[in-house]
């Protein structure tokens, strides 16, 4: 018997229209008054009759709602997501690897957790990790690796070394193979912005912070010397070649009117429309980086201030890519069969850990061990156990939240929550605004084509 969907989020915004989303399936319409009338009687039918007997307009809304997955089959749908999440926890056929080639970095960040670390890979290690991955390869669908340091272009002939190897056993062993990176972007040379592309990495974040006298002076090279510059003449070419994602770290310092200045030096510089821009809530995750802890926002006070530049975003024409998409599980924490890397072959399970051994689950020139405290501390929680969890609407695009925050923080209940708990409404009316606004030059741009 179809049902109403669980996750179905229904808000008036303008013009008459509401807001359809549903948590579960992604899907986000915008609806007419009298579509909505429309679809508050086929609930109600729906609720009080086995088979409800409905007019030509409501069966005909009826089937544009299953597809979005407004209405289901019937089927439980927190048992049908709890068995996905159990077996994307466990599946083996896609092997994550997030590989820090070297811990070394260019720039002295001033909330970095990783401050002066040194070294690289060495041959040997290269060679386990090589091995790491083809004792797994007979069966495999796919290899994902992310790049990841300090900064990995310093050890760009590792990157190379390993992308040729990965590439070359998943054509041997015909699984799928792709890549991204993630760089500070000063060393993301035209030369070395071909040589990713040949090595299948598709898509690099670079972290922004605020505009260009803010961010030189929050990272700033080892050197002293400024960054802004030459990381913006970089993107001018990298962006026509790999897919770029923009992450600003914010924190107390950073007002509307500063992501207003950088929004608009994205703008002088040609890159608007090349740019997937995103805010990061800066955490101070470790002691190294407590010092910052008293300028960091909790996620109910960022999910105001994420909302309020996400529509400065949004007014200077950038696209908006954060999306209440769903998830079967927050990160690689809660999978078997995704690992971290860093130079002395050390394995972890999150990225804030990258560097502090003690929270390391191994070594890769050692057996897997799932029994490890580090593994099984992080791996252990289940949303689906978690009452809170299990009965909230936003479940599917949340998961339960940061497992490393709830064990390293002893954070719990809504502390856990990701910010759509807090903006999911707000950031809805943007995201419908941001749609708009992209019909909209797609028509203009296939009238000027006619033309």
């Amino acid at each position: 018997m179809s049902k109403i969907s669980r996750f179905n989020h229904f808000q008036p915004w303008r013009d008459g229209y509401y807001i359809a989303y549903n948590a579960l399936s992604g899907a986000v319409a915008l609806m007419t008054e009298e579509n909505y009338q429309i679809y508050k009687q086929i609930a109600d039918k729906m609720s009080s009759s086995a088979a409800p007997d409905f007019g030509d307009e409501e069966k005909e809304l009826v089937k544009q709602l299953e597809y979005g997955r407004f209405i289901t089959d019937g089927y439980d749908e927190v048992e049908g997501l709890e068995f996905q999440h159990n077996m994307d926890r466990y599946d083996r056929s896609g092997l994550g690897l997030i590989i820090a080639p070297t811990l070394a970095c260019n720039m002295a960040c001033e909330y970095c957790y990783e401050e002066n670390k040194k070294g690289r890979l060495s041959a040997q290690l290269i060679e386990r990790i090589v091995e790491f991955v083809e004792e797994r390869a007979p069966g495999l669908s796919r290899l994902d690796v992310s790049w990841y340091g300090g900064e990995p272009l310093l050890a760009m002939d590792i990157v190379e070394d390993l992308s040729e190897t990965f590439m070359d056993l998943a054509k041997e062993y015909k699984f799928e193979y792709g890549a991204s990176i993630i760089s500070n972007g000063y060393l993301l040379t035209p030369e070395k912005t071909d040589k990713l592309k040949e090595l299948n990495v598709r898509t690099i974040q670079i972290t922004v912070d605020g505009p260009e006298k803010m961010h030189n002076e929050k990272r700033p090279l080892k050197n002293g010397k400024p960054s802004f510059r030459t990381i913006i003449d970089n993107m001018k070419y990298a962006a026509d070649k790999l897919g770029i994602g923009i992450r600003i770290n914010v924190d107390k310092t950073f007002t509307s009117d500063v992501i207003s200045e950088l929004l608009q030096e994205f703008i002088d510089a040609g890159l608007h429309d090349k740019l997937g821009v995103y805010f990061g809530q800066l955490e101070a995750s470790t002691q190294v980086c407590s010092n910052i802890s008293e300028t960091c926002y909790d996620t109910a006070d960022f999910s105001q201030i994420e909302t309020e530049f996400y529509q400065i975003l949004l007014d200077k024409g950038f696209r908006i890519d954060r999306l209440p998409s769903p998830m079967s599980t927050f990160c690689m924490a809660q999978l078997v069969n995704s690992f971290l890397i860093d130079p002395q072959g050390n394995i972890y399970k999150c990225f804030n850990h990258v560097g502090s051994t003690e929270k390391a689950m191994g070594n890769i020139t050692e057996p897997i061990d799932f029994q490890h405290p580090n593994f099984t501390r992080l791996f252990k929680f289940n949303p689906f156990r978690e009452a809170t969890c299990r009965e909230c609407d936003n479940l599917p695009v949340c998961m339960g939240g940061c497992p490393s925050r709830r064990a390293d923080r002893n954070l719990t209940g809504e502390e856990m929550c990701d910010s759509w708990k807090h903006n999911l409404e707000p950031m809805l009316e943007i995201i419908a605004r941001s749609r708009q606004q992209q019909q909209q030059r797609q028509q203009e741009e296939a009238v000027a084509a006619k033309e």
